[in-house]
């Protein structure tokens, strides 16, 4: 008989992780919550090395004709082999060179190639990682950070890099750190058009999106005011951001750029790719920006960096990012408690380098809440998949399709196309045509290549005797409670028939007994309890 409702160390875990396994909770039982946590805010720098091991051994096809002169202006030669996650980890000279130079020397399948190999290996990661909380902040900080496919395809192509070099060294670090390493990043700066920002016509698109998007949220633009009008806050910056606050951030932030082959005061940059600070691109205008005067830092990018000290340390910085986080772990609505003290740790450890680790602590270790809360942040169509892959022991494969497999229903990876980022609100996810395509996906899936299921040799012979025993245990395994009495009546009602898995075991053919445990765990997927996390 399966209890009502759902162990309190799964309902946590359900929170800060792609899906609660019966392992994790076992493991979680054994060690305690406080130790779960704290080990996983220990990951090593890199993967864990048996996903490591799984990515060194993936391979997809990639198959293109050779150019034509007569129709292209293009020259390359055909290709047609399985290939290894080569691009994952190349560095940024090469990803530009090759994705500069698609439809010239190199065929854009190889710029698609390096999307599909990052696509991949995040479903791989997120699916298999010990270290899920690290995969959870990543995604976070991937939203927060956004940058969207085809807004630029230099940008795009260098994803790998901004991924291992911008976001996962930061998932539980300094938060200052971070954004540096966003506001030097190449693919930042190729989105969001700083890049082009120079001495005579600066740029002023990432110096709002900084702002109002990255730090201190929209809630504390100020519109037209008069900058000297707005009252002075902490360290006596202002408490709100104008239109004028982005124009003198907009000059702070000019020079800083991408080696991109540029002429700019008779100084000709290299094509690289790489971030550079280009003295010459420098407007050197800038002069009270958000109540401080900047004007005599003009040097380097100590203007710049004088902003972002202004943006990382704000106490609006603290709320805005802290409160995201608390609706990504908890749902619209999260305890107020919870974000208290995830600011008030936010506040007193902005220097530490392991600032968001105490924010975390903060939020998750000093109360109960995280165990105790409502149930009720609606799992996005990506995170439904993984936790069904999860909490079914799947092994997940590099294949190309993972690279469009939900654009459709706007939760694509890397595929939100403006900078806020996707939505984070239950009513978002819950829209019908979102739902129903949600749940055509995850009878789908299982059929694709890429997908290893062995379900039915993890179903154990006490329970295959009966439909009863095959929906409680599998609904055990996928939730770790009952679901309603209406969709447990289903389920055991669907299982009694050709169709179920009772009678796929008694016909002994091994592809229909597998086929009927990949339609059951689908249907279960399904379900408003397996929705929710």
């Amino acid at each position: 008989m399966l209890p009502a409702k759902a162990d309190s160390l799964r309902i946590a875990l359900n929170r800060v992780t792609f899906g609660a396994r019966d392992t994790d909770v076992a493991l979680a039982q054994a060690s305690g919550w406080t130790a779960w946590l704290e080990d996983q805010l220990a990951p090593p720098a890199g993967d864990d090395s048996s996903v490591t091991s799984h990515l060194n051994t993936q391979i997809m096809h990639i198959e293109y004709a050779a150019s034509n002169p007569a129709q292209t202006n293009g020259t390359w030669a055909a290709v047609n082999e399985d290939r290894g996650l080569n691009y994952l980890n190349a560095a940024t000279p090469i990803l530009w060179n090759l994705a500069s130079k698609a439809g010239v020397t190199v065929a854009f399948n190889e710029r698609t190639r390096i999307r599909q190999e990052l696509a991949a290996a995040t479903w791989i990661r997120n699916t298999h990682s010990r270290y899920q909380l690290r995969e959870f902040m990543v995604d976070f900080w991937h939203n927060h950070f956004n940058i969207g496919k085809n807004e630029n395809e230099l940008a795009t192509a260098l994803l790998p890099v901004y991924d291992r070099t911008a976001i996962r060294p930061f998932a539980f670090g300094n938060f200052r750190a971070m954004l540096e390493a966003n506001a030097t990043s190449s693919s930042m700066m190729l989105y969001l058009d700083n890049w082009v920002s120079n001495a005579t016509t600066p740029n002023e698109n990432y110096a709002r999106e900084i702002m109002e998007l990255h730090t201190l949220g929209g809630t504390s633009y100020l519109g037209t005011v008069d900058p000297t009008t707005v009252p002075l806050g902490y360290n006596g910056v202002a408490v709100g951001f104008t239109d004028g606050d982005i124009v003198q951030a907009s000059r702070a932030l000019s020079g800083w750029t991408v080696q991109a082959g540029q002429r700019f005061g008779g100084v000709t940059l290299p094509s690289t790719g790489e971030f550079t600070f280009n003295p010459p691109q420098h407007n050197t205008q800038a002069k009270t920006l958000l109540g401080l005067n900047i004007a005599t830092a003009v040097n380097d990018m100590n203007q710049g960096r004088m902003l972002l000290n202004m943006l990382a340390y704000h106490p609006a910085t603290a709320s805005f990012v802290v409160g995201k986080l608390a609706r990504r772990i908890f749902g619209d609505t999260p305890p107020q408690a919870v974000i208290d003290r995830g600011v008030k740790a936010w506040l007193a450890n902005q220097v530490a380098p392991d600032q968001i680790a105490r924010v975390l602590r903060a939020m998750l270790l000093d109360g109960s809440e995280v165990s105790t809360a409502p149930v009720d942040k609606v799992r996005r169509p990506y995170e439904r998949i993984l936790a069904l892959f999860r909490t079914t022991d799947i092994i997940v494969n590099a294949s190309p399709s993972m690279t469009t497999l939900l654009d459709a229903l706007n939760d694509g990876l890397f595929a939100w196309q403006a900078p806020n980022g996707r939505p984070d609100t239950n009513a978002y996810w819950l829209a019908t045509g979102a739902t129903v395509a949600t749940w055509n996906q995850l009878f789908q899936l299982l059929s694709n290549t890429a997908i290893v299921t062995a379900l039915s040799a993890q179903t154990p012979q006490t329970a295959r005797g009966s439909a009863t025993g095959v929906v409680e245990y599998w609904v055990g395994r996928m939730v770790g409670a009952s679901l309603s009495s209406t969709a447990m009546n289903a389920l055991v009602a669907d299982q009694a028939t050709s169709s179920g898995v009772t009678a796929a075991f008694m016909g002994n053919n091994s592809t229909t007994i597998e086929n009927a445990h990949r339609r059951l765990v689908s249907l279960i997927a399904t379900t408003e309890e397996f929705t929710l996390r």
